[in-house]
């Protein structure tokens, strides 16, 4: 690009002539020389990521663990017009430095006095988001950051799962007998219009006659309410907590699971996603987990997913929380 550029600029100053283009085109290539420079260090120097038990090292600098108080995969909000419906993007590797220590490049802006290098786009590396994970959760520790700080000091990512011996088993919260109750209701409404109108079609008159007139269409919304009732009756809002870990499905929607092996932390509190101040049940899954599916929102480049507003189970709060205490262990943070 820049042979052709100082090409075309000869070709131009040399129909022009004058006694500045001789000056201009030395001074074009002193330019072009020295970015052919740099760009030839980079090349000789190309970028290069290791993560191993003495620390991170690049191909510029290397930090052992006791120079970093922190490393996390940071995520960056989506900004387009439908970022609510599109896939975030894939997270940058960034860290802390401890006090006193520096790296040979420019720091992020930050609102606290914590110093935060972005090191690479994961987008840009060969590996994958799971095994840059896998890579910090075996050798960083505790200073792998997989949650926000305000939800849950760093812990090393050394649980995989419950135990399995918790009393009682998988618990279920679900609530499907109202929508089985209106579904008979509408039912036997439907069932009532339509004799209505089969009778007035014959000649006979059940009820006033403006309720027979009316038969068809309070027959097509009953039926359909029926529909609509039987399938939140089979389909109810649910929550699941076991030995596999979290399942939450909306009514009539499929379900979603969240095994303990993917989860950093779970917290009962208010959502950022809502102004709601009702608890919530949120799930804050590990880094590389998930990569397809859209979180409710981020929290200090940390993914967030509301999954239901507990006074909408049976019990609310005061029944799930036990239960997800008892499941999640040290997953599980005090937020509310």
């Amino acid at each position: 690009m820049t042979a052709g550029t100082l090409a075309w600029l000869v070709a131009a100053l040399g129909g022009a002539g004058g006694a500045s283009a001789p000056l201009i085109l030395m001074f074009l290539s002193l330019l072009a020389v020295f970015r052919g420079r740099q760009d030839l260090r980079k090349a000789a120097r190309p970028f290069r990521l290791r993560i191993d038990g003495f620390g991170i090292t690049l191909h510029d600098a290397e930090l052992a663990w006791e120079q970093i108080e922190a490393v996390a995969l940071w995520h960056v909000p989506n900004t387009g017009e439908h970022s609510e419906e599109t896939t975030p993007p894939k997270p940058r590797l960034t860290l802390w430095t401890a006090p006193g220590v520096t790296l040979p490049r420019k720091a992020d802006r930050t609102w606290d006095n914590r110093i935060r290098y972005t090191l690479v786009d994961c987008e840009d590396l060969d590996q994958s988001v799971t095994e840059v994970t896998t890579a910090l959760a075996g050798n960083a520790g505790a200073r792998f950051e997989t949650a926000p700080r305000a939800v849950r000091p760093p812990i090393p990512v050394t649980v995989s799962g419950p135990e399995r011996s918790v009393p009682g088993g998988e618990q279920v919260f679900a609530d499907g007998r109202q929508a089985g109750t209106w579904a008979l209701v509408w039912a036997a409404a439907a069932v009532v219009f339509s004799y209505s109108f089969w009778e007035l079609v014959h000649g006979r008159t059940v009820g006033p006659e403006p309720f027979s007139a009316f038969g068809p269409l309070g027959a097509i919304g009953c039926w359909f309410l029926t529909a609509r009732s039987y399938r939140r009756w089979r389909k109810p809002l649910r929550l699941r907590i076991g030995p596999t870990g979290i399942s939450m499905r909306e009514v009539t929607e499929d379900e979603q699971h969240f095994a303990w092996a993917e989860i950093a932390a779970v917290t009962v509190g208010t959502s950022e996603a809502t102004t709601d101040k009702r608890p919530w049940l949120v799930v804050w899954p590990l880094p590389g987990t998930r990569p397809g599916s859209n979180p409710s929102y981020l929290v200090d480049g940390h993914k967030a997913y509301a999954l239901v507003r507990l006074d909408r189970l049976p019990g609310g709060a005061e029944a799930v929380v036990p239960v997800l205490r008892a499941y999640a262990g040290e997953r599980y943070a005090e937020t509310a």
